[in-house]
């Protein structure tokens, strides 16, 4: 019962703050995870949106990149990763829901495969899919945008 409520709070929280990006079009840096495991990419879905993205979350202030990637991948799916072991894969921006998103991307390979927890409330889902299915799955567009740059470099 509780985290349904929560849910409904980060919803309708979610749509509040669109309105006011609508109005005020701010720009936004936010650092991501894409964690690989033996060809398969950590995915999750948030409870206020549609759509599925890496572990995500604003760069605080006075923080780095790769701090705010490791600590969102810590609260998001209770991953705890070296930030030494964190590679700065991309980093672009894009407009998005009415802003402008800075998009610092990190990969993280893990040796063994992480177990995923997720809260139920802000974050609903989180499972490792494989490469082969990403195509085919509901991306938002900054995680799109990463496995383009990522599949041009490789291939």
């Amino acid at each position: 019962m509780i985290d349904a409520l929560v849910r409904a709070v980060y919803f309708l929280g979610y749509r509040a703050f669109r309105f006011w990006w609508y109005l005020r079009r701010p720009q936004v840096h936010g650092a991501f995870v894409a964690v690989w495991h033996e060809g398969e990419l950590l995915l999750i879905r948030n409870s206020y949106r549609d759509g599925e993205t890496l572990p995500c979350g604003r760069i605080e202030a006075g923080e780095t990149p790769r701090a705010a990637a490791r600590r969102e991948l810590r609260e998001e799916v209770g991953i705890d990763a070296p930030e030494t072991e964190l590679r700065e894969a991309s980093d672009f921006a894009l407009e998005f829901e009415f802003r402008l998103d800075r998009a610092s991307i990190f990969e993280y390979h893990p040796a063994v495969r992480p177990a995923v927890k997720v809260d139920r409330r802000e974050v609903v889902w989180g499972e490792f899919v494989d490469e082969s299915e990403l195509a085919e799955r509901p991306l938002v567009p900054h995680v799109e945008r990463y496995l383009a740059s990522r599949r041009a470099t490789s291939g």
